[in-house]
């Protein structure tokens, strides 16, 4: 019983040396930023060059994804781009000498058979045709006669069959071409109808645009269009090219692999999260400091944090310091504190941190 007084100082001297301790000690939790990577493409899966745990630097490969699909799609794009431009580059050099020559001479050939067709038959052609027409008729009735003949001696049985059939097809070819060419006399006669004289003359007009297109070469409105065309064909190239970068997933900066099971020949959905890094450069704890004791922290104020299970302490310093007051956290303060209003502090680690991890607790006390 005598020690009794004695036992209840250790209590009361606990408190007090750790609320001298507190004064510029706060407890907080230990946060690492993270990056979620993938590809705006997707894929299959063709390597996986890191592992879980990997230490990797800035551009490091982590996974690559087949290319050989977007490849195809590049070369059609590449094709049409150069097609494009050969479209443009004919528009600007123009219509050769050549081409111009020939639509010419096609115009003049027109040009003549309009006016032929114009005029109309010559009197020498219409005497020709008419000397055809009675030299046939006169031959046409010369085999009608032969086959009277043939035909009386074939009663009689005097003749045989197949010269009778041979009268029978001069006749009729005689008087076939007879009407054929009578048709023709006719035609000569009576000249070209109106309407075939304006196509000819229709034909010939065309012809004559034609070669003064050729040489007036293309239009701006040509030109512009097929300068779109190129445009939109390199765009496609660089899309498609942007693309394909997508295919190889980089690490975006030094950082600790936290998340990643992929294998070789897994398929990966575009915009979908293939891996989660740390980033061991912006490790930081949070703690809050009552609104009574912040007059003692500002930005740069340097700090020693103690983070449990590891014996060497970590030099820090604050980078932010919250604009609002809040309560303070429950998993922070005690009980009977919980009403009292804190700001929120963060200090941002210096040094080799990979040791710690994502919700280590530790103490930071301010310098």
């Amino acid at each position: 019983m005598r020690n009794l007084p004695a036992l209840l100082l250790v209590p009361a001297l606990l408190v007090a040396c750790s609320r001298a301790d507190s004064a510029s000690t706060y407890s907080g939790t230990i946060e690492l930023e993270d990056v979620h990577v993938g590809s705006l493409v997707g894929g299959r899966v063709l390597a996986v060059d890191v592992r879980e745990g990997d230490r990797v630097a800035a551009g490091a490969v982590l996974v690559r994804l087949d290319p050989r699909e977007w490849d195809a799609t590049l070369a059609e794009a590449r094709a049409q781009a150069d097609a494009a431009s050969k479209r443009l580059a004919l528009l600007l050099a123009g219509t050769r000498p050549e081409q111009i020559a020939q639509a010419e001479a096609e115009a003049e050939r027109q040009r003549l058979l309009w006016q032929v067709m114009a005029l109309g038959s010559r009197s020498e052609e219409v005497a020709e045709a008419r000397h055809r027409v009675e030299a046939a008729q006169a031959a046409a009735e010369l085999a009608l006669k032969e086959y009277a003949r043939v035909a009386e001696l074939a009663q009689t049985e005097i003749t045989a069959q197949q010269e009778l059939d041979d009268a029978r097809n001069r006749r009729d070819e005689t008087e076939a071409t007879a009407a054929a060419l009578a048709q023709r006399l006719a035609l000569l006669e009576s000249g070209l109808r109106k309407e075939e004289v304006s196509a000819a003359e229709a034909s010939f007009v065309k012809a004559r645009a034609f070669v003064d297109e050729l040489k007036a070469g293309a239009r701006p409105e040509e030109i512009a269009a097929a300068r779109a065309e190129v445009e939109a064909a390199n765009a496609r190239v660089a899309f498609t090219t942007a693309k394909i970068a997508e295919l190889t997933i980089e690490a975006p900066s030094d950082a600790v692999v936290q998340t990643l099971d992929l294998r070789p020949g897994d398929l990966v959905a575009q915009n979908a999260t293939v891996a989660i890094l740390l980033l061991p450069q912006d490790t930081r704890i949070r703690v809050y400091v009552p609104e009574d004791r912040l007059g003692a922290v500002s930005i740069g104020r340097k700090a020693a944090i103690r983070v449990d299970g590891l014996a060497e302490p970590f030099a820090g310093r604050v980078t932010w310091i919250s604009r609002e007051a809040e309560f303070t956290p429950r998993n922070v303060q005690s009980r009977s504190e919980r009403v009292t209003q804190v700001f929120a502090v963060r200090v941002s680690l210096d040094g080799d941190v990979a040791a710690l991890k994502d919700g280590l607790w530790g103490d930071v006390t301010f310098e």
